[in-house]
């Protein structure tokens, strides 16, 4: 009855002493070498008397010394919380940031970091020892279950105050963070980018030479961390409510993106590289790059995915072409034969399809004058025979790493819009007749290909139909837009 007493008496003693030293506290470091003000040390010297009382007492029955180290530790933690929620709310008032908002923070590191020696502080491990003498290991693991609970749940409390005050500091520089980056995205273009960014960084430099030199490094990297989201989120919206203008804005913003980089990197002293190149940034820099690229660049690109799906060695679901090629250099012609398909995928009701196939080159900035040729509809079948040729009139110069032939597998829809069953590619580098040596005979002696069926890549394909269709003037991008989304890719 009297340790319990004991117990209680402390606990009251020691809320009343840590009101008392965050009533006091003028959130002034303690000494020259430290960043933590009075309270912060108040606290840890309330809960050490504590425990020195307890190792002092070295009470004799296990299970007895178990149930007073359970309370003497639940104890300590509602106080350690009810502490970090004090000093937070004395630094609310805070508009700007400060040394006191830091010293806030600090001090709750502070008493977090005693909290986290506790273990060893109260001798749980002696504790666990005797229990285990007296009841076995699964007494020993009661212990350990029930001491980890109270950890984890001190932890979380901590960590929530903590999480509280680094978005307090962070949130009292968005209005200006915002206010900066507007001004990178109305800059005029003919301004050099580094003039842009300029009144951002010297903004940040004003607050950061502040929080490096008033927090601990624990502190000041979890900022860091959290400023680093919240301009990558600011960009993002910058880019959002921007559309269709110009290269240089999205030049300008790729050099903020980096120039941030460098900064919050400082020389290895904030941020480690792969944490500033997260999946984030990553995402940002490809969404500022190809903004940055023309409409035929982004075509382009598009067509680079399809080939290397079409070279991927991974399995497809919607079924295989079978085609030959040859290209006859006197007659500056292109022969297709479309043979057969086969595997296609069911796109009826009736557990079949109506095929039929679309041949055109592409890109087609690349064959301007190049119309598009399809097959004859196939009813219902899932293996249909075309048995079809056609011929392109095509200039050897056309042949590089990006020309093409482009085949569309369709479903026909008398009373409807036609579906899409499957596309693939094949680079005029790989036909005989161009880079590859003719074959004697033509077309009629080449060896079938068979092309596997594909349907586009959501994760390339998006982001670049998003920024066509932000383009609305130029036909070009919107005749791709319309193209891909026949093919049931859309930018949303």
């Amino acid at each position: 009855i009297s340790i319990n007493k004991w117990l209680h008496i402390a606990h009251e003693k020691s809320c009343e002493r840590i009101t008392k030293a965050v009533a006091v506290d003028q959130l002034d470091p303690v000494d020259t070498l430290s960043k933590h003000s009075s309270s912060a040390v108040d606290v840890v010297t309330c809960f050490t008397q504590i425990k020195s009382f307890w190792l002092q007492l070295a009470w004799p029955d296990p299970m007895g010394a178990f149930v007073f180290v359970t309370k003497i530790t639940d104890d300590i933690c509602n106080a350690a919380v009810m502490y970090s929620e004090m000093i937070r709310q004395k630094a609310d008032v805070q508009k700007k940031i400060t040394q006191q908002l830091c010293m806030v923070l600090n001090n709750i590191e502070h008493v977090h970091k005693y909290i986290w020696n506790l273990p060893k502080e109260l001798a749980w491990q002696e504790v666990e020892i005797s229990v285990e003498r007296l009841c076995g290991l699964e007494g020993k693991q009661q212990v350990q279950r029930a001491l980890d609970t109270q950890l984890q749940s001190i932890d979380a409390g901590m960590q929530r105050q903590s999480n509280y005050m680094i978005n307090q500091l962070v949130e009292k520089m968005v209005i200006d963070l915002r206010k900066y980056i507007q001004h990178v995205s109305l800059s005029p273009d003919s301004i050099q980018p580094d003039d842009a960014v300029s009144p951002l960084m010297k903004f940040l430099d004003d607050n950061l030479i502040i929080l490096s030199e008033w927090l601990v490094q624990e502190n000041l990297c979890r900022i860091l961390a959290t400023l680093w989201k919240l301009l990558l989120d600011l960009i993002a919206e910058a880019l959002t409510t921007n559309t269709g203008v110009s290269a240089e804005f999205y030049e300008r913003f790729h050099f903020t993106l980096e120039a941030l980089v460098v900064f919050l990197h400082a020389e290895g002293q904030g941020l480690p590289i792969h944490s500033l190149r997260n999946e984030s940034y990553k995402a940002l820099k490809e969404e500022l790059h190809l903004n940055k690229c023309s409409t035929q660049e982004l075509i382009e690109k598009a067509y680079q995915a399809k080939i290397q799906q079409q070279k991927s060695a991974e399995p497809t679901p919607y079924g295989m072409l079978c085609i030959k090629c040859h290209y006859e250099v006197a007659e500056r012609k292109l022969y297709i034969d479309i043979l057969h398909a086969t595997n296609l995928i069911a796109l009826d009701t009736n557990g079949l399809s109506d095929p039929f196939v679309i041949i055109e080159l592409a890109p087609q900035h690349i064959f301007p004058g190049a119309k598009s040729q399809r097959t004859q509809v196939k009813n219902k079948t899932l293996h249909p025979i075309f048995d079809e040729q056609f011929t392109f009139t095509v200039s050897e110069k056309c042949s590089n790493d990006i020309a093409c032939i482009h085949f569309t597998v369709m479903d026909h829809d008398w009373l409807s819009t036609n579906d899409f069953a499957g596309e693939a590619v094949l680079l005029l580098q790989e036909i005989h007749g161009l880079q590859k040596p003719a074959v004697a005979g033509g077309i009629k002696n080449v060896s079938p290909i068979f092309l596997k069926l594909t349907h586009p890549d959501a994760t390339v394909m998006k982001p670049i139909v998003k920024i066509l269709e932000g383009r609305p003037g130029d036909r070009e991008a919107q005749d791709f837009v319309k193209m891909m989304k026949e093919m049931e890719v859309s930018p949303e």
